[in-house]
C-alpha cells in the first residue's frame, strides 16, 4: 500500500458545480445580506439570458442590488474608484459574474471595502503594507474557464505601461466565500476569448503538475483537469455551443486554480507579468504563445542534468513521459520524455493561432527588460537569463 505525501491544502470556497448552478446565488447570496454589490463584464447583463430570472429571485428575496462593472485587468484606479463608489452604501455581500478580470478585481473590491484604503498599498512588490484578511463575503462566478481565480487567495492588479506592473493581493482569507461554476454562462464566450482562457487552464495545470512544489494532492487534482483538456479544449474552441465540453473546461480551470494556489507555478507565469504590464498582452494569449517554447527550453535543460545524475531528475522525467502518453498516443517508447508533448503544443498553438508577440510590439531590444521582471520559482529546472531569453525569442 503507497502511503501519501505530507501535504498542505489551502482554504476552499463552497463550489456549486454545473449547468444551471446560477440558480443557486439568491439563496447563497442572501445568507450573507440583502445589500448586494454585483461586479461584471461590461457586456454580461445585456447577452446573458440566465440573468433576468435570477436578479428576478435576488429582488424577491429582498436584496437592494447595486451594479458596478470592469473592463478589462483591472487596475488600482478601477478599484480603489469602485470601492469610493460603494462603501457609503454599506454593502454586505459582494458578487463578482464574468472572466478572470472581473474575479480578481471584485475579490479585491471585497478586501477593500471595509477600510476604504487604496489597493496599492497592499500589492505585493509595490505597497508596504501586508493585507489584514478582513473583506466582505464574496461570491466568484466565473463566465471563462481559465484563470481558476474562483478557487484562490489572490487578486491580479495591473498598471499598464513602461513603469508599470502586475501584482497580486494576497492573503489567504481571500479565497472567496462560495465559487458558483455554471459552464452554461460561457456559451456565449468567442472562440478566441475561448482559446486563450482555456491555454492559461491549460498552462497552470501542466506548471502546477511539474512544479517543485507539487504533492501527491496536487498532482491527481492537476491530472484529472488535463484529462478534460486532452479531451475537450480544440473540441470548446470549435463549437462553443457544446455544453459537455464546456463543462469539462469548467472543471479544468477549476482545478487550475486549486492546483496553482497549492503547487505554485512555472516559468511561464514567471514571464507573463512583465510582459501583461509592458505591452499590455492578455494573459492567456502569453500562455499559449510560450507555452511549446518554454517547455522545450525546460526538457532541454532537464535532459543535460539527468545525463550527469539520472537519479535527481527521474521523477520529473516521468511526469513528462505521462503527458506525453495522455496527449500524444504514438509516443510510447521515446527516449526523450516530453519531447513529443513539446511537438503538440507546437500543433496546438498553431490551430488555435495563437498570435507571436511581435504582433503587440515586443522585439529583441525589449528581452532584457521582460528578463529583469520575471522568474521561474517553482519551475521544474531552474532557467537563466540566456535561456528566458530564448524562450521569449522563439515566439517573436
Amino acid at each position: 500500500m503507497v502511503m501519501p505525501d505530507q501535504f498542505l491544502l489551502k482554504p476552499l470556497p463552497s463550489i456549486r458545480f454545473g449547468a444551471g448552478s446560477i440558480a443557486t446565488l439568491p439563496e447563497i447570496a442572501a445568507s450573507h445580506g440583502t445589500r448586494c454589490l454585483i461586479i461584471t463584464g461590461s457586456g454580461f447583463l445585456k447577452r446573458a439570458h440566465q440573468w433576468p430570472p435570477v436578479e428576478k429571485h435576488l429582488l424577491e428575496a429582498g436584496c437592494n442590488l447595486f451594479y458596478a462593472s470592469i473592463s478589462g485587468e483591472p487596475t488600482p484606479d478601477i478599484i480603489d474608484g469602485i470601492v469610493d463608489a460603494f462603501r457609503p452604501r454599506q454593502i454586505e455581500v459582494v458578487i463578482a459574474i464574468g472572466g478572470g478580470s472581473v474575479v480578481d478585481g471584485g475579490k479585491a473590491v471585497s478586501a477593500m471595502l471595509p477600510d476604504g484604503e487604496p489597493v496599492a498599498w497592499y500589492l505585493e512588490g509595490v505597497g508596504s503594507r501586508k493585507p489584514t484578511g478582513k473583506k466582505l463575503p464574496f461570491i466568484a462566478m466565473p463566465t471563462t474557464a481559465g484563470t481558476g481565480s474562483e478557487a484562490t487567495a489572490n487578486a491580479v492588479v495591473t498598471r499598464p505601461g513602461a513603469d508599470g506592473f502586475k501584482k497580486s493581493l494576497r492573503h489567504d482569507r481571500y479565497v472567496p466565500d462560495h465559487a458558483v461554476v455554471d459552464p452554461d454562462l460561457m456559451r456565449t464566450c468567442p472562440p478566441e476569448l475561448t482559446a486563450s482562457c482555456a491555454m492559461d487552464a491549460f498552462t497552470q495545470l501542466v506548471e502546477g503538475y511539474l512544479s517543485s512544489n507539487s504533492s501527491q494532492i496536487t498532482d491527481t487534482l492537476a491530472w484529472e483537469g488535463l484529462k478534460n483538456v486532452q479531451r475537450s479544449l480544440l473540441a470548446v474552441f470549435i463549437d462553443g455551443d457544446d455544453i459537455d465540453a464546456r463543462t469539462d473546461m469548467a472543471f479544468a480551470s477549476l482545478c487550475s486554480g486549486i492546483t496553482l494556489a497549492n503547487a505554485g507555478l512555472g516559468v511561464v507565469h514567471g514571464l507573463a507579468p512583465p510582459l501583461g504590464s509592458l505591452f499590455s498582452i492578455s494573459h492567456g494569449v502569453v500562455c499559449g504563445t510560450l507555452m511549446a517554447s518554454a517547455n522545450r527550453a525546460t526538457l532541454e535543460r532537464l535532459h543535460g542534468a539527468a545525463d550527469e545524475n539520472p537519479a535527481a531528475w527521474e521523477s520529473v522525467l516521468q511526469k513528462y513521459a505521462r503527458l506525453d502518453r495522455l496527449f500524444c498516443a504514438h509516443s510510447a517508447g521515446d527516449d526523450h520524455p516530453g519531447m513529443r508533448f513539446v511537438e503538440y503544443l507546437d500543433d496546438l498553438a498553431g490551430k488555435l493561432a495563437m498570435p507571436r508577440l511581435s504582433r503587440f510590439g515586443v522585439s529583441v531590444e525589449h528581452l532584457d527588460e521582460i528578463v529583469a521582471g520575471s522568474s521561474n520559482k517553482n519551475n521544474p529546472i531552474r532557467l537563466d537569463d540566456q535561456a528566458l531569453r530564448a524562450i521569449v525569442s522563439e515566439r517573436l
